[in-house]
């Protein structure tokens, strides 16, 4: 590993801190970036504050030590471990999954000049996990810091039941706490990043799946309107149908039905509720990955009425905003809510009980049998006599209907709107899922399997670049290296510019409801038109007529 300097003390408005540190970046041109773990930014949300707003954090005496890793927010494990039999973590110091709590509310920041005087463009990544999973763990700048000049916040949030449990509209408990908590980290941004180098009239927030659903939401809040600049999506926008829900009354009446809560007093519920062990709450709340019961929802202030009203009337944040999606997201890691990983084919009988399941959330029971028929008709006629035909067709409905379909409409929302809108289509199969001479003990997907769900996220975050121990052995090619560093070029010149396109290289075109233009997310890069048209007509126009 590289020689490493001493890191500076960094003088904060709520008291001074010390980080350390990182190795550089495996690339000639690196700098020398600095880690500043576990910053609190609010007050802990244990005792009387669970279940309540992030409250804003007194300042501290002496010198506040940033170099370890702070607790992981309260999750179910099982999903996590499922979930890294996949995915190469890079940790940069004590990392662990395992080490959970309540207390969870820090940022971890990173920057190559601590200095108040730098003003670099500020990256603030919100991580995914469906908002039942999720922490700072493996989110690191030690390549895009170390190779660009921003400086990089990964704050955690409240998750699952801590974070989205809801007594519904109208109550003194509406929901949304982990939205919540993302706001207040923005603020922490506003007040505190000009001490690391940042610049907090230059803040571009980013995410992944569940975080990508939140830049999504930020975007229609107007309590985030001032607080960012430029958004990025990145496999998900804020109208997801699987992680919105415009009343979560079910899923109130299951978790209490779990703990034998039998008052429908309000102000007792949450009373009983607030002395429950953090544990027992994750168990009340079952072991299903896929039957989300707390996500986020209609609480009047945060998200003032349903996402689809709020993107079809155009109300938006007026910032740029960049919205991707995968080729394959339906084919590998979310393929657990029906089989593993297709490494056994799916049958026609399975197959369509699994389109009906997921069919039934957002269509009405008597028109459910219908519908599920179209939609099956429309995408077997497309895999012919494939042999994987009826494990494509689920991980395709799920792909389109979740991530494609929602991320164009949102788009062209945006753009007709009037604001910059930039659209990519990641199409670049990542070897070490397929390869043995690149996977080390990363496990294998499905042949068929191009772009998986977060497969974006080690091209974003330089991990082909990263000179740090990741929890699986796994090799990058040339061409995910050179289209790693392109992508942290472009992403970085669109957090401090607003437009992507930063040298002579292919141009990435605004994307817009006449042209559809947008990025192949591929090496070497390419433009691409229309993405998924038939698909996109058959979700806004076919299906919609058939529930009528």
């Amino acid at each position: 590993m590289s020689t490493t300097m001493s890191c500076p003390i960094v003088t904060t408005p709520l008291g001074r801190t010390k980080g350390f540190a990182l190795p550089k970046a495996k690339c000639d041109e690196a700098k020398q970036v600095f880690a500043f773990m576990g910053l609190p930014f609010a007050k802990p949300p244990v005792g009387e504050l669970r279940f309540e707003p992030p409250q804003k954090l007194e300042p501290w005496d002496g010198i506040f030590d940033a170099t370890k890793s702070p607790p992981v927010p309260m999750q179910p494990l099982q999903y996590v471990k499922y979930l890294m039999r996949f995915i190469p973590i890079p940790h940069v110091c004590n990392e662990d999954h395992k080490r959970m709590s309540e207390d969870c509310l820090y940022v971890n920041v990173y920057s190559s000049n601590p200095d108040k005087n730098a003003k670099m463009p500020v990256l603030f990544w919100l991580h995914g996990g469906g908002f039942s999973i999720g922490s700072s763990i493996g989110y690191n700048g030690q390549a895009i810091c170390g190779l660009k000049d921003v400086v990089l916040v990964v704050p955690q949030y409240r998750v699952n039941v801590f974070g989205f449990f809801s007594m519904g509209q109208g109550t003194r408990w509406p929901g949304n706490m982990g939205l919540l908590d993302q706001v207040m980290a923005l603020k922490w941004t506003q007040e505190n990043i000009g001490a690391f180098g940042g610049d907090p009239d230059n803040v571009t927030i980013f995410g992944e799946s569940a975080g990508a659903v939140s830049v999504g939401m930020h975007v229609t809040s107007p309590m985030s309107c001032g607080l960012f600049h430029r958004a990025i999506s990145h496999s998900g926008v804020a109208i997801m149908p699987l992680l919105f829900k415009p009343d979560l009354t079910e899923g109130k009446k299951t978790l209490l039905g779990m703990l034998k809560i039998t008052t429908e007093d309000p102000e007792e519920i949450i009373s009983q509720l607030k002395t429950i062990d953090a544990i027992k709450l994750l168990e009340a709340m079952g072991t299903n990955v896929h039957d989300v019961l707390f996500t986020a929802t209609v609480d009047g202030k945060f998200i003032p009425k349903h996402t689809v009203q709020l993107v079809q009337e155009g109300i938006f944040n007026p910032v740029p905003y960049i919205i991707g999606f995968n080729s394959s997201e339906g084919s590998g890691i979310l393929s657990v809510n029906f089989t593993d990983n297709f490494t056994k084919r799916l049958d026609e009988l399975t197959a369509t009980n699994i389109a009906k399941a997921m069919l039934s959330s957002n269509v009405p029971a008597d028109k459910l049998e219908r519908v599920s028929k179209s939609v099956i008709e429309f995408y077997i006629s497309e895999f012919g006599d494939d042999k994987y035909k009826w494990s494509k067709l689920v991980s395709s409905l799920l792909a389109e209907s979740w991530f494609v379909v929602p991320s164009i409409q949102q788009a062209i929302a945006h753009s007709n709107a009037g604001h910059d809108t930039y659209m990519y289509h990641m199409t670049q199969k990542l070897r070490m899922h397929h390869d043995d001479g690149y996977s080390g003990d990363i496990e294998k997907k499905a042949e068929f399997c191009e772009a998986d769900h977060s497969d974006e996220i080690p091209i974003v975050l330089g991990f082909p670049l990263m000179n740090l121990k990741f929890t699986k052995t796994a090799r990058f090619s040339e061409d995910e290296i050179k289209m790693s560093k392109q992508l942290m070029k472009r992403i970085c010149h669109f957090a401090k510019t607003g437009n992507p396109n930063c040298d002579d290289q292919m141009e990435w075109p605004k994307y817009n409801a006449k042209s559809k233009k947008h990025l192949l997310l591929k090496w070497p890069y390419d433009v691409g038109t229309n993405v998924r048209e038939s698909s996109f007509k058959f979700w806004t126009e076919t299906v919609p007529a058939l529930m009528k």
